[in-house]
C-alpha cells in the first residue's frame, strides 16, 4: 500500500475552540474589560454547544486572567503583570534558559529602565526609591538579608522608567533571578557593592541624567554576574527556582 499524501486532520476539542474565540474577542476589544460576558446559556446557545463546554472554554480563561467571577457574572479584564511574569517565568523554565540567556537580556532591559527613569520619575518615585536606599543602609549596618530590598530597588526603578511594555517583559526575568540574588550575595562585600551601585544610580535618577544613571546601572548589572562567577554558580545551566 502506498505511503498516505494526506495526514489525519487534528480537531481542537470544542472547549479549546471556544476558549480561543472568546480570548480573541476580548484581545480585539470586541468584548471590553469590565463587560460582562454573555450568560452560561446565552454562549452555549451561539456556540451550538453544551453548557460544560462552554464551562471548561471560561476555566482556561481564568487561569490565564482574561475573566474574573463577580457574583454569578463573568468580567472581562486584562490579565495582570503578575499573572503574566508567573506564565512567562515558567515557560522560560520549561525551555531550559540559563543564567547566561536572561543576564545578556538584563543588560539590555535594566540600564534602559534606569535611563527611562531619570527622564520619566516624579518627584514621588524618586523620593521611594530614596526611601529603599535608606532601607537598605540600615539593613546593611545590621548584616540583614538585602536581597528583598534589591528586587524592590529595581522594581520601583521600572516603574518610574513609565513603559508598560518594559515593565512587562521584566516581570518574568526578576522572578527568575530571585533564587540567583539570594546566591550571588554571600559577602559583606557584595552587599557594601551593591549599596554603592544602588546610590549612585539613585542619584542620577534624582538629577535627571539618564546617560549617568544607565551607565552605573550598567556596572551593577556586571557586578552581579560576577557575583555569581565568585559563588561558583553555573551560568550555562537552567535555571531553578
Amino acid at each position: 500500500m502506498s505511503k498516505p499524501l494526506f495526514g489525519r486532520l487534528q480537531v481542537a476539542p470544542a472547549y479549546k475552540v471556544v476558549s480561543d474565540r472568546l480570548q480573541h474577542a476580548i484581545v480585539d476589544r470586541q468584548l471590553k474589560s469590565g463587560e460582562a460576558l454573555p450568560t452560561e446559556g446565552d454562549l452555549a446557545e451561539q456556540f451550538g454547544v453544551n453548557r460544560s463546554t462552554i464551562r471548561e472554554g471560561v476555566r482556561a480563561l481564568e487561569q490565564f486572567g482574561y475573566v474574573r467571577r463577580q457574583g454569578k457574572k463573568l468580567i472581562v479584564t486584562r490579565p495582570s503583570q503578575d499573572q503574566i511574569g508567573d506564565h512567562l517565568s515558567k515557560a522560560l523554565m520549561l525551555h531550559d534558559v540559563s543564567f547566561q540567556n536572561l543576564w545578556e537580556v538584563k543588560m539590555v532591559l535594566e540600564p534602559l529602565s534606569a535611563q527611562l527613569a531619570a527622564v520619566n520619575a516624579t518627584d514621588e518615585q524618586i523620593a521611594r526609591i530614596g526611601q529603599n536606599i535608606d532601607h537598605m543602609k540600615i539593613a546593611l549596618e545590621a548584616r540583614q538579608d538585602l536581597v528583598k530590598l534589591d528586587i524592590e530597588f529595581h522594581s520601583l526603578v521600572v516603574e518610574a522608567a513609565s513603559n508598560q511594555a518594559l515593565t512587562m517583559a521584566r516581570e518574568a526575568l526578576a522572578r527568575l533571578f530571585y533564587p540567583a540574588c539570594k546566591a550571588s550575595m554571600f559577602a559583606d562585600i557584595a552587599s557594601q557593592r551593591l549599596l554603592e551601585a544602588h546610590s549612585n544610580i539613585f542619584a542620577a535618577i534624582k538629577a535627571h541624567d539618564p546617560d549617568t544613571a544607565s551607565d552605573w546601572m550598567r556596572k551593577h548589572i556586571v557586578d552581579f554576574k560576577r557575583g555569581y562567577e565568585i559563588a561558583g554558580l553555573n551560568l550555562n545551566g537552567p535555571m531553578a527556582v
